[in-house]
């Protein structure tokens, strides 16, 4: 909603600078404020860089479409930085994790495609789908980046060093383009802007939290179960009717996830 209102550009700037700031005052506050080093300097800059890049990745793949092609597309990252953490950080899974892991990503998938929809766009042009490839790959690896940076640094201290890339990164941006700032000052926009920042950058420290706590293939994995929760707040708030294989693919999802704890 915020993006139809100000761009996609200023969304983010706004988003990051108020999830950064927020964040900032909290930690002050909770006198929890980390310890920052130059360790943290190279990861914070990937995450930014590659972030920002996927992100536009993402709703360049949604305004080109179809849509219930590059939903389920985009979603498997989770699958694919499974992967990566498994190769890159050396953890090894059981055969129950691995199935648990692989049910999930299937609930993921079938919860985010409407197969009727999908037939409808079956043989045309999808621009979109390549573009959502890149971004599938950038979130993949912006996790994989993530879940090595917070083994190899002070978690919560990476995630002010990255927001704070991301801000200074996306003003340059909005500099070098002359992008006005005036629709930020829109209180419907700002609000919206205000409160995606807040809840972005508390899912990330949750994110972190969790990556330190343990797996950090199982914290990736339930990170991808995303879409049920537009799914049931489609249907409990937007009383919002659902294809029937969504509802199959959220209770496949719920399966994977209910499983997936009992093998931790």
């Amino acid at each position: 909603m915020a993006t139809r209102r100000v761009g996609v550009v200023l969304t983010s700037l706004g988003m990051q600078t108020v999830g950064l700031t927020a964040y900032a005052v909290t930690l002050a506050a909770l006198g929890r404020w980390p310890t920052f080093g130059w360790d943290q300097v190279p990861y914070a800059l990937a995450l930014s860089m590659i972030g920002i890049l996927s992100l536009a990745a993402l709703y360049r793949a949604f305004a080109l479409g179809p849509i219930a092609v590059v939903s389920p597309v985009v979603a498997s990252y989770a699958a694919l930085t499974v992967v990566l953490i498994v190769i890159f950080l050396g953890e090894r899974l059981t055969g129950g994790q691995a199935v648990a892991i692989g049910v999930t990503f299937v609930g993921v998938v079938v919860a985010s495609t409407d197969i009727r929809a999908l037939r409808q766009t079956l043989g045309r042009p999808t621009a979109g789908v390549r573009i959502g490839f890149y971004a599938t790959l950038g979130f993949a690896i912006w996790s994989a980046v993530f879940a090595a940076g917070i083994r190899a640094t002070d978690g919560l201290a990476l995630i002010v060093v990255q927001r704070a890339f991301s801000v200074v990164l996306l003003a340059l941006f909005v500099a070098a383009r002359g992008i006005s700032l005036r629709p930020l000052a829109s209180r419907p926009a700002a609000s919206l802007i205000a409160v995606t920042g807040v809840l972005d950058t508390g899912a990330n420290v949750l994110l972190a939290l969790g990556i330190a706590a343990g797996y950090a293939s199982f914290v990736m994995t339930g990170s991808g179960a995303y879409p049920l929760i537009p799914a049931l707040l489609a249907i409990s708030v937007l009383r919002e009717r659902l294809a029937p294989n969504q509802y199959f693919g959220v209770v496949v999802l719920v399966a994977g996830l209910v499983g997936l704890g009992l093998q931790s």
